[in-house]
């Protein structure tokens, strides 16, 4: 799946004042990935054909609208503050047999880019999790975890799910893990991330071996989100020894609709204004984005927090217990 595409400064149709955002021809491919040909946009073997861009676009600075609808993607844009988002165009969300880009970089705790698999030899773990989910007090079980099976060629790696290393540098102290924080959404948006913890177990060449699902490492809060620790735990002892997968439930991961594809790029949006200051344009786009997709905890959650909402507070609490009765299922809502 493609990462989410940012067009950072943008012009307008009428040379800067003008209400329509337009993406230059020149900046097609870097924004976009597809060059620019006689039969239409390409990229690799696949193109989209010149008659669906329309006669000579593919020559001309381009309308932000023409080129999502040529793409198939969702899109937001802010012509106030000159900056749109592009979405994926996949509507998939990963299951067994998706093999996670072996060349996807986040940003570590040292400020640097590393590659979220590094050598695909081994077995991964891959947590996802959040400072602003009571999953931020995992980090020393999942530690002891890899610490136990990790002379069987199996490593756990954590993937934090927030806008800044320093929100999640206290719950990573003396863990030897590597800790990669999403602040662009890469991670999340590629494998379809809607909340946190959410496990993945990828096998040696990066493929999804098991269906994600929200696990834990202990106890600590079971009360709360009603998962015990014991049979996950289990289950990846006979994974990483023996080679065991747990049977295939038939469940197939459900396929993001259309307005959860609008909720992510409406919610990539807001990150991006609020790194330019706009906070108010920014808390109505995660509003707009909260309506449309009101169960995905990486936007609603996430959301309190950057509005300056408690996502630990009162109306958090309220709205998950909610959410349970909508759902009758638990779900890592714990401090």
């Amino acid at each position: 799946m493609e990462p989410w595409l940012v067009i950072g400064e943008f012009g307008t149709a009428s040379g800067g004042t003008g209400p329509l955002p337009i993406l230059a021809a020149t900046d097609l491919e870097a924004v976009t990935g597809w060059v620019s040909k006689p039969e239409g946009w390409c990229r690799g073997t696949e193109c989209i054909p010149a008659s669906l861009i329309g006669p000579g676009a593919a020559d001309s600075d381009l309308p932000v609208s023409l080129v999502v609808s040529g793409l198939g993607c969702a899109t937001a844009a802010d012509p106030v503050h000159r900056v749109a988002v592009i979405g994926s165009r996949s509507r998939a969300r990963a299951g067994v047999g998706t093999v996670v880009d072996p060349d996807l970089e986040l940003t570590g705790l040292d400020g640097a880019s590393h590659r979220l698999l590094g050598s695909p030899s081994d077995k991964t773990l891959v947590v996802a999790f959040s400072s602003w989910c009571g999953c931020r007090y995992d980090l020393p079980g999942w530690q002891a975890l890899s610490d136990e099976l990790s002379d069987n060629r199996f490593k756990v790696v954590a993937v934090a799910i927030d806008e800044c290393t320093g929100d999640v540098e206290p719950w990573a102290e003396n863990i030897d893990l590597p800790v990669l924080v999403d602040t662009d959404r890469l991670f999340a948006d590629a494998l379809g991330l809607t909340n946190v913890p959410t496990v993945f177990w990828l096998d040696e060449s990066g493929r999804v071996v098991r269906r994600p699902s929200e696990e834990f490492p202990t106890d600590m809060f079971t009360e709360v989100h009603g998962i015990e620790s014991g049979p996950h735990l289990d289950a990846v002892r006979r994974w990483v020894l023996y080679d065991e997968l747990p049977d295939p439930d038939g469940d197939q991961v459900p396929e993001f609709t259309d307005d959860q594809r609008q909720a992510r790029v409406e919610f990539r949006l807001a990150l991006e204004l609020l790194r330019r200051g706009a906070t108010e344009a920014a808390a109505e786009r995660i509003s707009q984005a909260d309506a449309l997709a009101p169960d995905d905890f990486t936007i609603w959650r996430a959301g309190m927090k950057l509005v300056g909402d408690d996502p630990f507070g009162a109306e958090f609490f309220e709205r998950y217990t909610e959410w349970q009765q909508r759902h009758g299922g638990p779900l890592a809502a714990s401090e």
